[in-house]
């Protein structure tokens, strides 16, 4: 054997995996990165929490807004137009929400961290757009958003975001990222998917429909059913199987559903 193979065989099998050797010996270094969130089989806790939390989590995909509108059966446009203006709250707050969130983050110090901080970053990321998006869409169906700035919104709007800001302040990383990126983004991909091309029969009553006014809407449609899945893994990382933390978790995210659909509810009470 040539010394050169020899030589490739040594640096192959005693680089550190952010590095890689050529076929002709050469060292490349490759960028480090924490592992991407990817679904793994659920702990026993989980899997009781996802079955516990059902009954919730299908009240808040499915308030009779959203389900008409999913059915076809059109509702009153000024139920559409009160659930916008009075959700902007939280769609402008869900970066800050998640924000909390990062700030609990370490990189290395905890399993899956550094994975749950890249994640949040690249969310933000994408987070940050979504107001204007949204505005683009209240302003389709006749919502003038200078009236929204100024509005105080519904106590059942508030109760929410205050529960959002207290989880992803006080309590842990799991419970946070249980309450807003598992509980609130999930039900949200659940409805908007199904809402979307239903929704658009609402030009017959004036509402604009097009590229722009549709942003929002087609954006969580398509992408965010990947989100509850992957806020999942967040969570199951930061959480001993064994302890309390379990419990509140569940509570944490439980609260969020039920919050959700009594918002959206009020929104449609007149």
């Amino acid at each position: 054997m040539s010394p050169v193979v020899q030589n490739t065989e040594v640096v192959t099998k005693t680089l550190p995996p952010s590095v890689v050797a050529r076929s002709s010996g050469e060292a490349v270094a490759r960028r480090y990165g924490p592992p991407a969130l990817k679904p793994t089989p659920h702990p026993e806790w989980m899997e009781g929490m996802l079955v516990s939390l059902r009954p919730e989590w299908e009240a808040a995909c499915w308030p009779g807004l959203f389900k008409d509108t999913a059915d076809g059966k059109h509702p009153s446009l000024l139920h559409w137009q009160r659930v916008l203006s009075n959700f902007f709250f939280i769609v402008e707050s869900f970066p800050k929400y998640m924000g909390l969130s990062l700030a609990k983050t370490t990189y290395g110090q905890r399993p899956g961290d550094a994975s749950a901080r890249r994640w949040l970053l690249q969310n933000l990321g994408v987070e940050a757009r979504h107001a204007e998006w949204y505005l683009d869409w209240m302003v389709a169906i006749g919502v003038n958003p200078e009236q929204v700035f100024n509005a105080k919104p519904l106590p059942e709007i508030l109760a929410l975001h205050e529960h959002l800001v207290e989880m992803c302040t006080r309590g842990t990383l799991a419970e946070g990222v249980a309450a807003s990126n598992w509980a609130i983004e999930g039900v949200t991909g659940v409805w908007t998917e199904k809402c979307e091309k239903p929704f658009r029969e609402y030009a017959r009553d004036g509402v604009r429909i097009d590229g722009v006014s549709m942003m929002w809407l087609k954006a969580h449609a398509r992408y965010d059913d990947a989100h509850p899945e992957e806020a999942l893994e967040i969570v199951k990382a930061a959480v001993d199987p064994g302890s309390q933390e379990c419990e509140r978790v569940v509570a944490a995210a439980r609260k969020s559903l039920k919050l959700y659909t009594a918002a959206i509810e009020a929104c449609c009470a007149v």
